[in-house]
């Protein structure tokens, strides 16, 4: 776990962006691990009321939207010989893990209704599965290329927009889920206020993030793959994501909950980061479909170490994630 470090500049204690608690001490100093396409260093925050770690300061939005290498999401590699079976194997794995995030889903589908809308849906993976599931699924994402993709793989209906834009306006629906899109949005109480009102009476926010005070953050420190500096603006704890949609008006439920798509990756991440399959996309060097296959290989072993450690701690309560259901407050009368 980091000490915490001496502070200067202009930037010295800022106030929390979650529980707006003021004075928050420096946690860390840290470079952009996972790509390496940002330079120098990030300063980290950790506030000391709600335990939430914040970069500070915020970039600007054309600043950041430079963080992010394309494609920063999942598309099948088509082709033949290895390259190809490579392709279909990780669709293969990709849906099975995503079937997790249905379940959950699933479970808390009451009521006749099933309209969803996926909030940063990248290439659409979940909401194809979500639609095989009985879901009728609309997706919005910021990455006109995202879009693309979910149309062109799984022919959703996927418009390009951010969670405050209009792209589905005078829509609501039943379901909204936003996994792991909370953390990269400079002002998470004003975007919760936007889920929440495109939301129908009674709907359900669906809504996962990396948790903070998880065992293999705690160990991790900065070098946690759950960070991902400089791209994760705002890192939550349970009571920091709680008090948030308390401010966004959602009554809400933190659940405690291993999801397999997450946890076991994070902590094979953060052990390996070299290895990780999205920052060797990411970091565009492209070693040949056999070296290609090697690295899988070795980093789906890695996964299957890491499974027996991020159950447990999920089983304790301090999973590498963490999953919440709220609700929009029903229609009086």
């Amino acid at each position: 776990m980091n000490e915490l470090l001496p502070d200067a500049g202009p930037d010295r204690d800022p106030s929390c962006p979650v529980c707006e608690a003021a004075r928050s001490p420096l946690f860390a100093l840290a470079p952009d691990r996972l790509f390496g396409i940002a330079a120098g260093t990030f300063r980290l925050y950790r506030c000391s009321c709600c335990g939430c770690v914040f970069q500070s300061p915020f970039p600007d939005p054309d600043t950041l939207s430079t963080w992010y290498p394309k494609p920063y999401w999942w598309t099948e590699s088509r082709g033949s010989g290895l390259a190809g079976f490579l392709g279909r194997l990780e669709r293969t794995y990709r849906e099975f893990v995503a079937m997790d995030h249905v379940r959950f889903l699933e479970r808390h589908a009451s009521g006749a209704g099933r309209t969803l809308l996926d909030i940063g849906c990248s290439s659409g993976t979940f909401l194809h599965l979500a639609r095989r599931r009985g879901f009728l699924p609309h997706g919005i994402d910021v990455s006109p290329q995202a879009v693309e993709a979910a149309r062109r793989q799984y022919d959703l209906p996927v418009r390009q927009g951010d969670v405050a834009s209009d792209a589905w306006e005078g829509r609501t629906f039943d379901f909204v889920t936003m996994f792991h899109v909370l953390e990269h949005l400079p002002d998470p109480c004003a975007a919760l206020s936007c889920a929440g009102a495109m939301l129908k009476p009674g709907g359900s926010l669906i809504l996962q993030v990396p948790n903070v005070s998880s065992c293999q953050a705690r160990i991790f420190g900065a070098r946690w793959y759950g960070l991902d500096v400089p791209r994760h603006l705002v890192n939550f704890t349970p009571q920091g994501l709680r008090h948030l949609l308390d401010r966004a008006g959602l009554s809400c439920r933190i659940v405690r909950r291993f999801s397999l798509r997450d946890n076991p990756a994070s902590l094979a991440s953060s052990l390996a980061p070299a290895l990780d399959p999205i920052g060797r996309k990411g970091r565009g060097k492209s070693m040949g479909a056999a070296v290609e296959g090697a690295l899988e290989l070795c980093y789906f072993g890695l996964f299957l170490l890491a499974l027996p450690p991020a159950f447990l701690e999920a089983a304790v309560g301090r999973g590498g994630t963490i999953w919440a259901h709220a609700q929009r407050p029903p229609a009086p009368g």
